[in-house]
């Protein structure tokens, strides 16, 4: 069962390591006898010509092969590069018709300093517009001790992280990490540091005593954040869930933890991912309350917890089938340039968006509705980390975001097709010939193939 929770402890400082993960080259060769673009058979299908790999993928109705790329590494076979054959049709909009980006980034209105979907973020925030070296320091507690060799686990999370990082940004982001090569003892039994719970109260005496740890044992100053290991024996009844202890001054540190949950899980980068997201700005995208009630046993609350934003992004569901992070997050956190969105103007705009989990491209088409809200619109497939969402999740989403909602609130909501009724809102995405009128605009899907969507969006 999936609850996560955040919880934001302000006045923590920095943290280190020292096995260095590096990224990985992916590269795509000419095609053999399958060909990009060409029909396939049944979806999933992979087939190799020489030393090309390709998948079948539905797109829209039709399914065609994708030529991909696989990096050697097994705890990164997840994260291929997609090259997006053929093109659409339509006439799309040049570059001048659309409004400056900088119209579209509108500003947080909570007053919150931590996490916001605003892009006035906070100035301590983690960003990656450089390399970012992180530390992962194992600690461990008198009543659950650690191993000799915690690189052994700690080094493919650490790994997989990069990639996700890597694969969200077309290879921009970089996180090299340290690890620490063994545990240091923290002073208090796990069993009386009051961690077991979603709203129990040790958390930021943890990660005061956690930073004192770490600079007792390394240099700080180096890194941009830390992530505390509890051995990998942690049960959740120990260490419930590992909080973003976000930074707010000079003589902070942005930091998180890994936890018993995570350590249940088959992926447990992804919930560390999700948590370095909130050190680089973003707000929780599921449902605050339901995810108290599902904690606490409360019937049908898990499904509750993802009514804002289903199944679409991390942020939202980190352990569902479409944890690619949405365009507005790639945007507001350095992982996508402002030239891969598409601020629309009043007049009609057609829009080529490349699938999210595609390389390159427009990714996102933004329309302004106020300096707190905006309505986003992308393109979905079943690629890379999007790979287990069904066809009925393929095509183009859109959602509201408002800065006036706070994280855990639904400051982020999914605006769904026509007769959309799946609580994880899987079937929300548009199709061919579809159109929605939403505060005013009309958008409407012109065309769908294997290159992504062609949007029309006109002001009534």
């Amino acid at each position: 069962m999936l609850v996560l929770v955040d919880m934001n402890f302000g006045r923590f400082g920095h943290v280190v390591g020292i096995f260095l993960v590096g990224t990985m080259v992916l590269s795509v060769v000419p095609a053999g006898a399958a060909t990009s673009g060409g029909k396939c058979a049944k979806p999933g299908v992979m087939q190799t010509t020489k030393t090309v790999k390709y998948k079948c993928v539905k797109s829209g109705k039709s399914l065609r092969w994708v030529k991909v790329a696989q990096s050697g590494s097994a705890t990164t076979a997840t994260t291929t590069t997609t090259t997006i054959p053929i093109a659409p049709k339509s006439t799309i909009s040049t570059p001048d018709q659309y409004r400056n980006s900088a119209e579209c980034k509108i500003q947080d209105a909570t007053g919150n300093w931590g996490t916001k979907l605003g892009f006035d973020q906070n100035p301590f925030r983690v960003r990656n517009t450089a390399p970012i070296r992180a530390l992962m320091l194992p600690i461990d507690f008198p009543d659950l001790v650690g191993d000799s060799s915690p690189a052994d686990y700690l080094l493919p999370i650490a790994q997989s992280i990069t990639e996700y990082f890597k694969s969200m940004s077309d290879g921009r982001s970089v996180i090299q990490w340290t690890i620490h090569p063994s545990f240091v003892r923290y002073p208090q039994n796990v069993a009386d540091a009051q961690l077991g719970g979603r709203s129990t109260n040790g958390y930021g005496q943890f990660a005061q005593e956690a930073t004192q740890l770490a600079r007792a044992t390394l240099d700080l100053s180096q890194f941009q954040f830390v992530v505390f290991a509890p051995p990998r024996t942690t049960l959740r009844s120990q260490i419930a869930i590992g909080p973003a202890f976000i930074r707010d001054r000079d003589s902070g540190i942005n930091a998180t933890m890994l936890d018993g949950q995570s350590y249940s899980v088959t992926k447990p980068f992804l919930n560390i991912a999700h948590e370095i997201l909130h050190l680089m700005g973003t707000s929780d995208l599921y449902n605050f309350n339901a995810a108290n009630e599902s904690a606490a046993g409360a019937g049908s609350a898990f499904e509750r917890q993802f009514v804002f934003m289903g199944v679409f992004d991390i942020m939202s569901h980190a352990q569902g089938p479409g944890v690619a992070l949405t365009a507005w997050n790639r945007w507001l956190t350095d992982l996508i340039r402002d030239e891969q969105i598409r601020c629309l103007p009043a007049t009609i705009t057609r829009t080529h968006l490349t699938p999210l989990e595609a390389a390159g491209g427009v990714k996102g088409a933004v329309i302004p509705l106020s300096r707190s809200q905006a309505l986003v619109i992308e393109s979905r497939r079943a690629l890379r980390y999007d790979a287990q969402l069904g066809s009925e999740s393929e095509g183009v989403l859109i959602y509201k975001v408002d800065t006036s909602i706070p994280s855990g609130s639904g400051p982020m909501r999914v605006v769904g097709r026509a007769g959309s009724a799946d609580i994880f809102l899987r079937d929300a995405p548009m199709k061919v010939g579809e159109s929605r009128l939403i505060d005013g605009f009309t958008i409407k899907v012109l065309e769908s193939g294997p290159w992504g969507d062609v949007v029309e969006v006109s002001s009534n």
